[in-house]
């Protein structure tokens, strides 16, 4: 008895400390992008069973190659932000038997939603709705002869479609939204939209950290004795909202079962019925190693992520070679006014010491 308890403890502690990856890096083949944070899923491939090592996406081994005359230095920068407020979408659909009836129960339906919202501290002011369809709905009626039978469509009411848009600045405030929708039996949460107010001057906190990473990048070159001239420079900017970086997987291994032939070379036929697996959705948010600096790296909710990549291009100028160059201009120029003055001469004219040439250097 204690050694079978022994192997129970043992059993119980690998699998609670030995998993430090989480269940979704063993999903099966169900890996999808769902871009959603309700219930609209719009599905994208993302990632193919279990997971084997190999080099994470976005990280590029490969040095930066500089060539004799000039290098690239580049800075990336992201950024997490919290939202400065949410809207929540939701679906209402309301049927009837006339228009009247529809847009009846539609509005007790709102107007619950609305109350219920006050309660909690969202105004009717940071609410609104959208109006989407009012179709009518059809049925069948059958027809029946000696020897026939005819199936005739009709109307049957009405089916109308409105949207909740619904504003609010705590995240918290989401778990109420919920409770208000769903005592007016509304449970359709199509999604979340994070709104980030002064965007400019987010990309330009950025921009100022790019520039101090590429002055620290250029500090390093003089140390080794590279002298730099900054020739030109590209940039590009962007954000990943959360809703863009949902996965999909399930949390659940299936096996094959094992089957025996009744006779050796004679296949048996069987059916095999598999059970339902429940899927999630997790959110997964930019691997920050492919950048240099990340800023608010340790937020624990979803965020908006603003990155920037600034890229200069450096000609590298070696000192004895630009002394060089120096003096074979200052020699060309030379040879060249007095080309000029011999043709002046030439030609008749007279030059004197007080005489100016204008020679323009290549």
């Amino acid at each position: 008895m204690k050694t079978l308890f022994s192997l129970a403890i043992f059993a119980v502690s690998s699998a609670c400390f030995a998993q430090s990856a989480g269940n979704s890096v063993q999903a099966e083949s169900t890996g999808n992008a769902a871009y959603s944070l309700g219930n609209s899923q719009y599905l994208d491939s993302y990632g193919n069973g279990f997971v084997p090592y190999a080099q994470p996406r976005g990280v590029n081994l490969t040095p930066n190659s500089a060539s004799s005359t000039s290098t690239p230095i580049k800075a990336d920068v992201m950024i997490n932000m919290r939202a400065n407020s949410y809207v929540a979408l939701l679906s209402v659909t309301q049927v009837g038997e006339s228009i009247e009836e529809t847009d009846s129960l539609m509005d007790i339906r709102l107007n619950q939603v609305f109350d219920e919202l006050k309660k909690v501290g969202i105004p009717l002011g940071s609410t609104h709705v959208d109006f989407i369809s009012m179709v009518p709905k059809y049925t069948f009626e059958t027809t029946e002869k000696r020897y026939s039978k005819t199936f005739n469509e009709v109307p049957d009411g009405f089916e109308m479609k409105k949207n909740i848009h619904v504003k609010f600045e705590v995240h918290d405030r989401l778990n109420d939204l919920i409770s208000a929708a769903a005592k007016a039996e509304i449970y359709d949460l199509v999604k979340i939209d994070y709104n980030i107010a002064d965007m400019d001057l987010v990309y330009e906190q950025l921009r100022k950290k790019a520039e101090e990473i590429i002055a620290r990048k250029t500090e390093s070159y003089t140390r080794m004795g590279f002298t730099l001239e900054a020739q030109h420079y590209a940039s590009t900017q962007g954000s990943v909202y959360p809703m863009e970086r949902y996965m999909k997987y399930t949390a659940a291994h299936t096996s094959s079962p094992k089957i025996k032939a009744d006779k050796p070379g004679k296949e048996k036929s069987v059916d095999v019925n598999y059970s339902e697996k429940q899927s999630t959705i997790y959110y997964e948010k930019v691997p920050y190693n492919q950048f240099d600096v990340v800023l608010n790296s340790d937020m624990a909710e979803p965020g908006v992520q603003f990155y920037l990549n600034l890229t200069v291009n450096y000609k590298i100028v070696l000192e004895e070679v630009a002394k060089r160059e120096k003096e074979d201009r200052e020699l060309d120029m030379q040879l060249r006014r007095a080309e000029i003055q011999q043709k002046i001469k030439n030609a008749g004219g007279s030059v004197n010491n007080n005489t100016t040439v204008t020679v323009r250097t290549r």
